[in-house]
This record gives C-alpha cells, structure tokens and sequence, in this order.
C-alpha cells in the first residue's frame, strides 16, 4: 500500500470526512421523530447516501480492493482467474454454467455455498417470465407446465417477432431448463462449507459447473464465497468472476452489470490467440454504462488477451497482440497500459498448480505477473482517486438534498466579517488570487488556444466521426425491398421506380439530418464539459495559492458557482454550434439526400442555392468544379472519365447523366450531346456545362430498376460525406468560434477582478468574502469564535446547511 505522508494525510481527510458526515447522519436519522425535518422520500435518501459512505469509508480503512473477472465465451476466464490466485480452485469455462458471481477472497483456504429458499428463487423465476411477457398471476417454477410454456412461446414468434428474437435460445431455454431440473433443486436457502483438498473436490465444483449436463445445483445456489491462502500478492482484494456478457438470460446480464459497476477494478479476459478483435457486445456495454456514482466503467478497465500460446506463429501472436491493443484505443475503453496478453494456463503449470498437458505452438511469456503487478501498483494509486471521485459524487447528492430541505428555510444575513484584522487578511488574500488568476486564467487560454488550433481539434474529430463512426449509413438492397412493397398500390407488376427512390430519400433526409445534429452536439458538447473542468481545475488551484489542498472540495463549490454566476450569459448552450454547421450543409443533404440524381428538383434546388454550393466548391478539391459535378451528376470527372475509349466514355457519361437505355449506342445525335457535355465538364464553365447535361438526358429516363437506385442513392450518400469531410468542416471552421466563445469566458472573468467599475466586480467581491474565511482559516481561528458559537446553536437545521461536505 502506498505509504507516503502526503497519501496517508489524503486518506486521514476523507475518513475524517466520512466520520463527520455520517455522524451527523445518525444523528439526523435518530432525531427525525420528534423534529420531522425529513419526508419519507428524504429519509429513503439518507438511508441510501449512509450506506454508501460506509462502504466507502470501509474501503478506505481496510484498503478494501474489489476485481471484476468477466469475458466471453471460450476466452478462458475461469483460467485466468485461477492463474490470478495461483490456485485451480475454479473449472475451466467449457465447464462452467454458474449463474451468479463467485467471490474470491484471502482466507484459509475454505468455501461457503448459500442457496436460495423458495420465495427467492421464485422473484427470479416470475421475472424471467416477464422478460417474456408470459401472464405470471397464480404461475410459478413449481406448477408452470412445460408444454404450455414452449406453446407460447412459440406463438410468440408470430404475436411479438421482436420479442422473440431478443429471447430465444436465450429466456425459453432458460425457463425449459428450470422447468427441467425442478426436482433437483435445493431451495432450503441453508448454507454449506467446505474446506482444504474439498475445495478441489467434484462435490463443490458440481456446485459451480453442474453434473452431466444436470443445472439443478448451480442454479439453486445464491452465493459462492471461496477463501484462498494463495492471495498473498493480494490480501485485501475481493475477487468476483462474473457470468459473461454472453450470459443467457437478459437478468444475468443485468446482474453482471451491476457487478462491474460495484468494483474498483474490472479485468475484460479476451481470446487474444484466435480472436483479437474487440466484441460488439463488450465495447457497448463497457462504453454506454457508469457505475451507480458515475464513473465510467472504462476508466476502471484492465484487458488481458488470453490464449496468446494458440496463435500460429509468432507473428500473427505480434499481430494479434497489436490489434488487442489498438483496439482498445481505438474505441477508447481504456488505456493501452492496461493490456496484458499471455497465457493463463502456461503460468499454472509453471507454478505447478495443475497438471494438465500444454502445447504451445509460439513461446510466450504468461503476462499474469505483469497484469498483478500494474493491479497492485493501480491498487495503491489511482483506486484511491476513483473512491475519491465516488465519495464527491455521494455528496453531491447529500447537498442536493440539503439544499432541498433548506429551501424554504431562512438563515438571516451573512455574519458580519468587517472587523480590523479580518479586513487585512481579506485584502491580501484578495490581492494574493487577484495575481494567481491572472496567470493561471492567461496561460489556460493560451495553451487551449494552442491544442485546438494545433491539433485542429474539432475539424479532424469531425472528419473521425464521420469516417468511422456509425453516421449515414449506406441503403441495402432490403431497404429498397421494403419500400418497393410499401409504395407499390398499382395491381400491375411495375416497380414504382420513382415513388421507391423519393420514399427512401425522404425518410434518409430526415434520419440524416437528425444524425447531424446529434454528432456535432456530442463533438462540441464534449470537449465544452471537459474545457469546463479544467477551466474550474484551473481557478480553483490559482485560488487556493499558497493554502492547504485540505480545502479544494470546499473551495471548489465557491469557485464553480462564481465561474456560472459570470458566465451563464455566454457560457456554451447544449448544441450552439448546430445552427453555425447547418449554415453551410443544410443545403448538401437536401440537394443529395432528397432530390433523385438528374430531376427536376435537385436542378431547381442548384439554382436556388448556386451561390452556396459555389462557395463551398472553393473549398473542396481547390475549387475546380469538383463539387459542383459530385452535385449535379455524381461524379468527379477524374472519376468516370479516365481508362474510357471514345464509345466506352459517351455510354458512361450518358448512364450518370441519365441512365439511357443501351440502345442509344447507334445514335450520332447522343453522341455528339455526350462529348460536347464531356468538353464542358472538364472546363471551368460550369454554368454551360450544367446546361448541356441537362439538354444530353432531357427526354431521357434515369434510374430505372431497383437496382438502379441502390446505386444511385449510396453514390449520393458517399458523395454526402466526402463533402461534409472536405467541404463543410473547413468552410464551418469550428475552432474559431469555439475559441471566441471561451475566450470571452475568460475575459469576463478577469475582468471581475481586473475592472472594479465591471458590472461582475461585486460578485467577484462576494466571492472573495466567501472563500478567504476557508482558506485563510488559521489566521482567522482567533477571531472565528463567534462565528463557530452562532453555528453551534443552529441545531439540525444550521448543520445542514454549514455542515462542510
């Protein structure tokens, strides 16, 4: 454990913290009979914000550190999870069908096996049939019939089909399987143990892997807790190996959820030797959750690649390991750090533990000692600021509830601070922050300035997004099959070519816009929370210059409402920059998105929005007309003019242009329209050369089989991104405004204290009332007195609203 002062000092502050606050919350509790402060709905909170600060407070004494196991099938986690502890207590996954978590912990190598009873076991057996849908009143585990069950479900194929394909194979087989075993279940909820060689014994694994094909013991059991001697390396750290995230049942996915987020650290087990890709499955649920305080499940997360030894050759085991490792940057849930590959199994047998035979087609290292090594080293680090980051976000929620109680409470003026002394003190101090921030404010903005200009931040994040991430999507051939279905009311065979293409663009331009906005929101919207934390990171240290960090939670409240006090007015909105991107695309995906290729409307819409679509031509490709012909035609002519012989050239042109039938191939007349566009296109004249392809297909079909439009409408899509990347995003140039947003900010706020005749100057002046009297505290102990005696007769509800959190 770390032991250096300034840590122990940290960790004496929260416990100090904690004690205080749950004091007080006891007290609050014991007393709310007779002063009714609290409503049932406060009480529940109370209740709620206690628990947890006892769980916290006894992680910090006890140095508690809980590890979440989880990985997909046949990553070899139960494997990697013994390797961990150096112990073959756990069967190997093939076996495996536990479901509910097996707690590992330091002990003397014993083992605690509690069942359900009925009724608990029951809640989960009505829930699964909820899962479903199936009418439950009256049912349970015991009298559902097996065949009516399939019977429903079965119809529900028909009735519900979303509903079916979530849960099947998943949900029914887990219902049969109950229904199944329901004779052998132990529901008793007693408790049974077990010790030393028992612990390697078929009796106990049968409780974790089942027998034959037999769930009935397993699936009785509530809770597994294993103690091990072999957890020296880590004598305080509980261990969970959790069901995977491809657990059968929607419950058992929820339940493993709630695990990850309950600990300090979550270990992703990967099959690094046959297959190093991150899953779907994994990156969803490790980057859409944060824990009940929440913190990002990523930024607890460590990955080991399992199963190195398996890979054919030492490089595809490099290539394996690079592409582990990539795509955990990549998809930014985690840290390249934190990933571990190696072999579970090798370090077993290198300790001894098992006896099983190992081949290796590649040398690897086991990488076990590695990933104990950055857990303990993380365990004496960085868990220590995650339990801090939980502990501000608990006391959030008791201000909120403080502030909820107070409000209609009035305390009276602010004491009286204009004493002698107390005016020295202040006016130091104040010109002490008034320098501190001038730097700090000053150099924040000159170092942002720098790295979004530098690193052109929101053009090439914009640019990211839209090459890899899941934004306007590309038509399928099933989607044209739909809309054929949906748009066709005629009692012939003829395909409503027409009504086909506007329906699927109609319903894309709005999907599209909509996906627009979402993505410029979250890209601006993102980096504003985060230039929001470092700006109040950066005001509260300038603040606390030459002062104890004992006071930064204390000081930090002070400094982020003055900041929002200053600021609000020009502050960033949620989605402000929409307005200002949708300036220059608004007119792109309309143009592309809802007029068909070659018709009427997207010639109109050019008309009308020619002096636009020309200056974003200036942007894209130097400005020669590209955009214009991605616009009016499709195509860049590099694209469909080059490696064509005369022939070739006129029937392609004339396919883009307006998807003429392959008998115009005779005729002198197209011919002659073709080049004479073709002579166009590739010169400046862009008015003329519209005018000639609208005169080479008038009279001419354009898409004309289903086919056709799938072609048509992806080509537009395409053409959509290439201009939003190369166009849209320079023309836009966030940065600049993004910039002046912030500087503004920042200008305020040093205006505040730089300009006393500011209209900010007298909230700058409050402010300062308000936190020299905490930073300054032993200075002001002598002449605090009165303050702290009118405090102490404030009784419950005076220490709610003084009580420093």
């Amino acid at each position: 454990m770390n032991n250096s002062v300034q840590f122990q000092e940290e960790k004496k502050v929260q416990i100090s913290k904690l004690k205080k606050q749950n004091d007080f919350l006891e007290e609050l509790k014991k007393g709310n009979n007779q002063s009714n402060i609290l409503n049932e709905t406060q009480f529940k909170e109370i209740e709620d914000i206690l628990d947890q600060n006892k769980k916290y407070l006894k992680k910090i004494e006890t140095n508690e550190f809980e590890i979440a196991i989880v990985g997909l099938e046949k990553a070899g986690k139960s494997t990697f999870a013994n390797a961990l502890i150096e112990n073959e207590i756990l069967p190997s996954a093939p076996e495996r069908c536990t479901f509910t978590s097996t707690r590992l912990i330091s002990g003397n190598d014993s083992a605690t096996i509690e069942f359900y009873n009925k009724e608990e076991f029951n809640e989960i057996f009505i829930e699964l049939l909820r899962e479903i849908k199936y009418p439950s009143d009256g049912v349970n585990y015991e009298n559902l019939d097996l065949h009516e069950f399939k019977k429903y479900f079965d119809k529900l194929g028909e009735t519900d089909v979303s509903l079916h394909k979530n849960h099947i194979g998943k949900t029914d087989e887990e219902v049969c399987d109950i229904l199944n075993s329901r004779s052998k279940l132990t529901l008793n909820g007693e408790i049974i143990k077990f010790s030393g060689d028992d612990l390697l014994s078929s009796d106990f694994q049968s409780y974790i892997k089942g027998e034959d094909h037999d769930t009935s013991k397993p699936r009785s059991v509530k809770k597994i807790e294993i103690q091990s001697s072999k957890l020296q390396q880590l004598q305080t750290a509980v261990i969970y190996d959790v069901p995977g995230f491809d657990s059968p049942t929607q419950i058992h996915e929820r339940q493993t959820l709630e695990r990850l987020k309950e600990a300090d650290a979550i270990i992703l087990v990967t099959n690094v030797g046959r297959n190093p890709s991150i899953q779907g499955t994994t990156l969803k649920i490790i980057n859409n959750n944060t824990d009940s305080d929440g913190i990002p499940l990523k930024d607890k997360l460590f990955v080991f690649g399992n199963q190195l030894d398996t890979a054919n050759s030492t490089e595809e085991a490099q290539g394996n390991t690079e592409i582990l490792s990539n795509d955990v940057e990549k998809y930014q849930i985690g840290e390249k750090k934190r990933v571990f590959v190696g072999s579970a199994l090798k370090h077993l047998i290198e300790k001894g533990v098992t006896e099983k035979e190992y081949n290796s087609t590649v040398d690897v290292s086991s990488g076990i000692n590695e990933i104990r090594d950055e857990l303990i080293n993380y365990y004496e680090n960085e868990r220590f600021e995650i339990i801090k980051r939980k502990i501000d976000v608990n006391k959030k929620k008791l201000q909120e509830l403080f502030k909820d109680v107070l409000q209609n409470v009035d305390f009276g003026n602010s004491e009286n601070f204009a004493e002698d002394e107390r005016g020295k003190i202040t006016r130091v101090a104040y010109k002490d922050i008034e320098c501190a921030l001038d730097n700090a404010l000053t150099t924040f903005k000159s170092e942002l300035k720098n790295e979004i200009w530098e690193e052109e931040y929101f053009s090439n994040k914009f640019r990211n997004e839209i090459e890899e991430g899941n934004y306007f999507v590309e038509v399928t051939p099933e989607m044209i099959r739909k809309s054929s279905i949906s748009q066709d009311d005629s009692i012939t065979r003829d395909v409503p070519v027409e009504k086909i293409n506007q329906s699927i663009r109609t319903g894309l331009h709005k999907d599209f816009l909509s996906e627009f906005s979402i993505l410029i929101q979250n890209i601006t919207d993102n980096k504003s929370k985060d230039i929001e934390v470092n700006l109040l990171r950066t005001f509260t240290n300038a603040v606390l210059i030459n002062s104890s960090p004992v006071k930064y939670d204390e000081v930090e409240i002070h400094c982020e409402k003055f900041i929002q006090d200053v600021t609000s007015e020009i502050a960033h909105d949620k989605g402000r920059f929409i307005y200002l991107i949708e300036r220059f695309s608004r007119d792109v995906f309309d143009i592309l998105i809802s007029y068909p290729l070659l018709s009427e409307d997207r010639h109109t819409k050019f008309i009308e929005a020619k002096k636009e679509f020309n200056y974003l031509d200036n942007f894209y490709k130097k400005g020669r007309g590209s955009l214009i012909r991605l616009i009016l035609i499709g195509h860049d002519k590099k694209d469909f003019l080059g490696g064509f012989n005369k022939l070739d050239l006129t029937i392609k042109l004339a396919k883009f242009a307006g998807g003429l039938t392959t008998s115009f191939g005779s005729s002198s007349k197209v011919v002659e329209q073709a080049q004479k566009a073709v002579k166009y296109l590739q010169s400046s004249n862009e008015e003329q050369a519209i005018t000639d392809v609208k005169e080479l297909v008038e009279g001419e079909k354009r898409s004309t089989t289903e086919a056709e439009i799938l072609e048509e409408i992806n080509r537009d899509i395409n053409n959509l991104r290439s201009i939003l990347k190369e166009a849209v995003v320079p023309a836009a140039n966030l940065e600049q405004p993004f910039l002046n947003s912030v500087d503004k900010q920042i200008k305020l706020l040093i205006s505040s204290f730089q300009n006393h005749h500011s209209k900010n100057s007298n909230k700058f002046d409050s402010f300062i009332s308000r936190v020299v009297p905490i930073i300054k505290e032993n200075e002001l102990n002598s002449i605090n007195s009165k303050v702290e005696a009118r405090k102490l007769m404030q009784e419950h509800l005076q220490k709610m609203k003084e009580l420093k959190l």
